[in-house]
């Protein structure tokens, strides 16, 4: 273009210094100059034009033939079939929130899932119970076994946990015709079909965490009666956990421990009061209700409305350039959406919800007293087999759940276990799975130094990975580039960030139970 503008510019000079004087010909120069930068400079402006227009038009159809319209969001209450009882989720924010739901003492939801994080983990693998009372990446204590994921958007999701445990039967979560179906002992008989109280598999999800020992119930009480091993974690903290029932497990008799602190402490009892005429009237608090209050707490966490939700609802400069390239690439040349879904029961949350072995580079923790409180798989004790340890069949090993993508840059960590802490390693990880899982670092990778004590065997994992990821993607430095800016921004919902998030944060509970520290807040 600057070398047709130059020609030109000479060829007219040219022609008209001969007819005119020197100081003449210099304006004319001048003015002839002008006039053709004024018209390369609107055919460029109209050329970038065309250019954003064909880009737009480009990703239009692409979210088109994905069936993606940017509206989850305004779903939810249709789908709830009311409107969100404020009331109630207030409650619930103070069970999240307060230690007494624990029966050590020392946890509760929001230790694990944070305000700053997306109401996600703050680590690469959670630390639960015997926690140092911090929320951030200074929280320090015995690791578990996974990272905790997030609690936003969760009412969309058919399948929660990384393998996949806890399921709506119906394939959807607002939908109980068919029960939710759970690990024993809960199975498919504790949250039956059309219950009149478990209506969405958040409220059944909401009777698991308190549980379980690793998590926030604790190990107080049960020296010598599950395993030699576990003596050591008899640390006296807390209430004492019951012993299991006729069913073999503990689960409903530390359920109705919390119930009885729960009944026991007057706070609370006119909280539930105010939603559940029952117990305003006497009757005491069940575990429906502590279960539905954390839920619509959790219904209040919906954050898809993201710049390519907006986007997709009409508003093409709600993206960038470099966003909507990205999306090109992320739904065409790149695949991610194969297993990234957004239509049918993914409910556009950028997951299939279905079990795949992604190659991801197995890390663990020492076992023992401050160092991790879960004894891994395999004869290493480094390996965690996934969805096998669910179903028992060795087939579905490594397996985990697609991780929906939406507000994923507020993580400090991806995948099951936090291999990766850059957002650029888990997709390049993606990209070239083999040549990622054979020349993994965990120190380079950036993971927390007693994450580097023992890494699991990465052959057993590449033999049984995914087709879909068995052949490398070439991608171009700049469609790398795009892919990771839509990734990060083009599905950030801004009031997922800590500004927002922070203020969910209560400055007393009911049980008077001190508030745990959250960094970032």
């Amino acid at each position: 273009m600057k070398i047709q503008i130059t020609q030109k510019i000479a060829m007219l000079y040219r022609m008209l210094s001969d007819r005119l004087s020197s100081v003449q010909s210099f304006f004319v120069a001048l003015l002839v100059v002008a006039t053709l930068a004024v018209g390369v400079t609107a055919h460029a402006v109209a050329g970038q034009e065309e250019m954003f227009l064909q880009l737009d038009e480009q990703l239009k159809a692409e979210l088109q033939r994905a069936g993606f319209t940017g509206r989850i969001e305004s779903t939810l209450e249709k789908r709830l079939g009311r409107k969100i009882d404020q009331k109630l989720a207030g409650l619930g924010r103070m069970l999240f929130f307060d230690t007494l739901g624990g029966l050590h003492d020392d946890n509760t939801c929001a230790g694990c899932h944070a305000p700053a994080a997306g109401m996600g983990d703050t680590q690469s693998i959670a630390i639960g119970v015997q926690n140092n009372g911090t929320v951030g990446p200074n929280r320090a204590g015995p690791r578990n076994q996974r990272r905790t994921p997030t609690v936003i958007n969760t009412a969309f999701y058919p399948k929660l946990m990384w393998n996949g445990r806890f399921i709506a039967t119906s394939g959807d979560p607002f939908n109980n015709a068919l029960g939710f179906t759970f690990p024993p002992p809960e199975s498919t008989t504790q949250f039956l079909p059309n219950h009149p109280s478990i209506t969405h598999l958040l409220i059944a999800q909401a009777h698991i965490p308190p549980t379980e020992l690793v998590e926030v119930a604790g190990f107080t009480g049960t020296a010598g009666k599950i395993g030699p091993r576990f003596d050591k974690f008899d640390d006296g903290m807390g209430s004492i956990v019951p012993d299991p029932d006729g069913s073999g497990f503990r689960n409903e008799p530390i359920r109705q421990a919390v119930l009885k602190r729960l009944n026991e402490t007057p706070a609370y009892r006119k909280l539930f009061g105010k939603s559940f005429p029952e117990v305003a009237a006497g009757a005491p608090i069940d575990f429906t209700m502590f279960g539905r209050a954390i839920a619509e707490f959790e219904f209040t966490l919906i954050r898809a409305n993201a710049p390519l939700d907006r986007f997709a609802r009409g508003q093409n400069n709600a993206m960038t350039e470099s966003q909507k390239r990205g999306a090109l690439v992320f739904f065409g040349k790149g695949n991610c959406v194969a297993c990234h879904t957004v239509t049918g029961k993914s409910n556009e949350m950028f997951s299939d919800f279905e079990m795949h072995n992604i190659g991801v580079p197995q890390i663990a923790p020492a076992f023992g007293v401050g160092l991790g409180n879960m004894i891994f798989d395999g004869p290493g004790e480094n390996e965690d087999f996934g969805l096998e340890q669910v179903t028992g069949n060795p087939a579905d090993r490594y397996n985990f759940r697609t991780s929906p993508l939406r507000n994923v840059a507020l993580q400090p960590a991806f995948f099951h276990n936090g291999a990766f802490t850059r957002l650029e390693d888990a997709i390049a990880h993606h990209l070239n799975v083999a040549k990622s899982a054979r020349g993994y670092n965990p120190e380079s990778a950036g993971v927390d130094a007693d994450l580097t004590y023992s890494l699991g065997p990465v052959e057993p994992v590449l033999a049984t990975l995914d087709p879909l990821l068995a052949a490398p993607i070439d991608l171009t430095p700049r469609e790398f580039f795009d892919l990771v800016v839509f990734v990060r921004d083009g599905l950030l919902d801004s009031k997922a960030r800590p500004k927002s998030l922070c203020n969910l944060i209560p400055t007393s509970v009911p049980s008077g139970s001190p508030i745990l520290f959250f960094e970032g807040c």
